[in-house]
């Protein structure tokens, strides 16, 4: 009896600091009352997707008029007081499907269902009544007919994808409109913590940017600049790395803020146009696409094509390296290698085809946020796979020379 007390007082102390914890924090997430008029089977459809992608993405609190258990919301929206008694709820995202329909498509091979539809989202402040939204949305959704899909069924696929494309591109909408706004309460090396947590709905790897008012002429005006990424997400608060710094305002000054922008991205793509020459002989030009994930890997590939009197020289790489990040003069230095294919013809249908190793260092410097120059140098290992005729190709120095551009 002893031991079942003493358990007992455990798990009541237990659960009240659970409860204490859990109780402790305030949802202050916008919340949302989506309803759909139109179209009644298609709405249903782009209600059902619409709540699981916000809810999934956890930054609103949502409600539909089947969460309500309402008969008839169109007449209760009439009645404002109403509204603004009963209804928990921030924002009414009112959408109306204005056309929806189906086509079907055919080419000499294939054949498929594409489904539109046309739908008008407004989205209303409920405490006032304003309409701070509205905006005309197409969405379509395409499914081919095949030996393991009938006619009916393509057709159903290609209804509820246009459906789910257009709830997708309604929460991007959102996105855009209710953005998260947070003060930063410390800075620590390429980190900041900030007021704002899963309180007001973020989640890991969400993107912010900096903000600062300035006035000019008596009137304020905002900057925004740099690029930030939530690492760690608490309750209250968070921790965000800093990506990027701003280039045209001081970060570190008082009046600094984070907002919000999920139009920026955690990685950087970096494109190159440059000339290419190998051994001191063959001249020509190449092209580059990589991706940098701001933890110093680079991945990529390019395009190079070579010529001399007798030969043209078709090369494809890919590029694995490590980025060496010299910010204070926005430059950066690479150490990697190159693992590609390098096909060789001649001019009298000679041909051979070469795998290729290629170790690599590389400097870039930027004259702007987007634009710079580059200057790359390496030495190709060749080894035959085929070889046509009497072409030779001997493992050589290679310099690239061009212009780089990230975004």
């Amino acid at each position: 009896m002893k031991k079942i007390l003493i358990l007992s007082i455990f798990v009541s102390i237990f659960l009240l600091q659970l409860f204490s914890q859990s109780s402790g924090v305030i949802d202050l997430r916008r919340s949302f009352l989506v309803y759909t008029e139109g179209d009644s089977s298609i709405g249903s459809l782009v209600e059902q997707y619409l709540e699981n992608n916000l809810e999934k993405q956890g930054k609103y609190k949502v409600l539909t008029k089947d969460d309500l258990l309402l008969e008839n919301l169109r007449e209760m929206l009439k009645n404002e007081n109403y509204i603004k008694k009963n209804l928990d709820s921030d924002f009414l995202v009112y959408i109306q499907i204005l056309e929806s329909f189906p086509n079907l498509e055919r080419s000499q091979e294939l054949t498929w269902w594409e489904y539109r539809i046309i739908a008008k989202i407004n989205v209303v402040k409920i405490s006032t009544g304003e309409n701070i939204y509205s905006k005309l949305l197409t969405s379509s959704g395409t499914s081919y007919i095949n030996a393991s899909t009938s006619n009916f069924e393509a057709l159903y696929y290609s209804r509820r994808s246009a459906a789910n494309n257009l709830a997708s591109s309604i929460v991007t909408e959102l996105n855009k409109l209710f953005k998260i706004r947070a003060n930063i309460v410390a800075k620590e090396n390429n980190y900041v913590h900030i007021d704002a947590g899963r309180n007001v709905g973020i989640r890991k790897g969400m993107m912010f940017e900096f903000v600062i008012s300035k006035e000019l002429n008596g009137e304020f005006y905002d900057l925004h600049g740099g690029k930030l990424i939530a690492e760690e997400v608490w309750n209250n608060n968070s921790l965000l790395k800093i990506l990027e710094t701003p280039k045209n305002f001081n970060y570190q000054d008082q009046n600094v803020y984070v907002l919000e922008n999920p139009t920026l991205s955690p990685i950087r793509t970096i494109t190159r146009i440059f000339y290419a020459n190998e051994g001191f002989e063959k001249n020509g030009i190449g092209f580059e696409v990589g991706i940098d994930d701001y933890e110093h890997l680079y991945t990529g590939f390019s395009f190079v094509f070579l010529f001399d009197e007798n030969t043209i020289d078709g090369d494809i790489d890919f590029k694995l390296g490590y980025l060496n990040y010299l910010s204070e003069t926005d430059s950066t230095f690479l150490l990697g290698i190159l693992l590609g294919f390098k096909s060789v013809t001649a001019s009298d249908n000679e041909s051979a085809l070469y795998f290729k190793l290629t170790p690599v260092i590389e400097y870039s410097y930027y004259f702007s946020e987007t634009f710079g120059l580059y200057l790359e140098a390496g030495y190709n290992f060749l080894f035959p796979l085929e070889e046509i005729g009497n072409i030779e190709s001997i493992n050589d120095f290679k310099i690239n020379a061009g212009f780089t551009f990230r975004f």
